[in-house]
């Protein structure tokens, strides 16, 4: 009976501790900012420096295009950390980045060709790391912590004072002298908080976000008046109203763009084949028919083929070299709405009927696409 009672009090005891140890959460929230960090990248954080190392994250974790890769990252004040495919947690290359924003690529600076004494040389960089920062980078990660230097230590102007700093791939190492005899003698530059705004995309929407990554290179970042943030700092696509209508060799498609916050004038996309027929190419033409107004057509179509009517009528003949080039309408045209959204060089068009986007970027190409579902 006692090893009864016995087995029952632990098996009570186990039972009230089980909530408590499964449902522990995976996030780690900070008083001073919104972001949390989770899961492999809250492991990484917290095993390698946590808030002297990283700072405080700057973005909730998301997915970004990294040097041709889409990836889960999150940025921090001193570092962007990535999930690469194979689940391994590594710090951005921002040493290298930096040094290009600030038009220094380095492998245009200076290099040395051999290591003072007491220093380091590296050949693949023609740079060497010497005191204070060869003991940091030797004892808190080297190579896949810091990354191969870039420059020589030198002296910097960071926030009003001039300090020695040295940069690496991934990090800028800084000499604080007036914190001598702290463990903040060495700090690394705030290089995330600084590149962030330059490198990092406001995101989307998550239902549209896939798509905007895919054809980040052709678009760039989406350009986000501040009224239009929604929710967690995630963009809507804007409603329009679209008329489209195909052509044997084509298709015109009318939308009101926006100009600034305001809807501009109709305008009229014609899209065809380019010549090498891998991309369709856009020509845009101001919508100027006037309701009631004629269109000016003065011939029949061939029998299964339409003539284009309203404001498509009007452009179409009243414009010879584009009639020629569209040739008949292969069907009436159709109104629908769809999703708008502009981008720093193009645009993206989303057809919920179709479930396609329309890449239209500035340089005059279209890319017809189905809308990409992802993480």
């Amino acid at each position: 009976m006692k090893h009864i009672l016995l087995c029952m009090i632990l098996w009570m005891g186990i039972a009230q501790l089980a909530p408590t140890l499964s449902t522990q959460p995976d996030k780690r929230c900070f008083a001073e900012v919104s972001p949390c960090i989770s899961g492999p990248i809250r492991y990484y954080w917290e095993q390698h420096g946590g808030l002297h190392t990283f700072g405080l994250p700057l973005t909730a974790q998301r997915l970004e295009t990294i040097e041709d890769q889409t990836l889960p990252v999150q940025w921090f004040e001193r570092d962007r950390l990535e999930i690469q495919a194979n689940g391994h947690v590594t710090a951005g290359r921002l040493g290298a980045r930096y040094l290009e924003v600030q038009g220094q690529p380095w492998q245009t600076i200076a290099h040395v060709t051999q290591a003072e004494l007491g220093c380091m040389f590296f050949s693949v960089t023609g740079h060497q790391i010497c005191e204070p920062f060869l003991r940091i980078w030797q004892t808190q990660g080297g190579v896949e912590r810091f990354g191969y230097p870039l420059t020589e230590r030198m002296n910097a102007l960071i926030e009003g004072r001039t300090y020695p700093v040295q940069y690496f791939e991934r990090r800028r190492m800084e000499y604080h002298a007036e914190l001598a005899g702290t463990q903040y003698t060495i700090l690394f530059g705030r290089l995330g908080a600084e590149l962030v705004l330059t490198d990092s995309c406001v995101p989307l929407d998550s239902r549209n976000e896939p798509t905007a990554i895919a054809y980040r290179a052709v678009l760039g970042c989406p350009i986000a008046p501040s009224r239009e943030l929604v929710g967690n700092d995630r963009l809507a696509l804007r409603l329009v109203p679209l008329v489209i209508e195909h052509f044997e060799h084509g298709m015109l498609l009318w939308m009101r763009q926006f100009a600034g916050d305001a809807l501009s004038e109709g305008q009229i996309f014609v899209i065809t084949p380019s010549s090498s027929e891998q991309n369709l190419i856009w020509q845009r033409f101001p919508d100027q028919w006037q309701e009631g107004q004629p269109t000016g057509l003065r011939s029949t179509p061939p029998l299964g083929l339409y003539a284009p009517q309203r404001g498509f009528g009007y452009l179409w003949a009243s414009n010879a070299e584009l009639s020629t080039q569209l040739g008949w309408a292969i069907e009436p045209e159709q109104a629908e709405n769809g999703g708008y959204r502009r981008f720093e060089r193009g645009f993206l068009l989303y057809r919920p009927a179709s479930d396609r986007f329309f890449v239209i970027g500035d340089d005059g190409t279209v890319r017809d696409v189905p809308r990409r579902v992802g993480s």
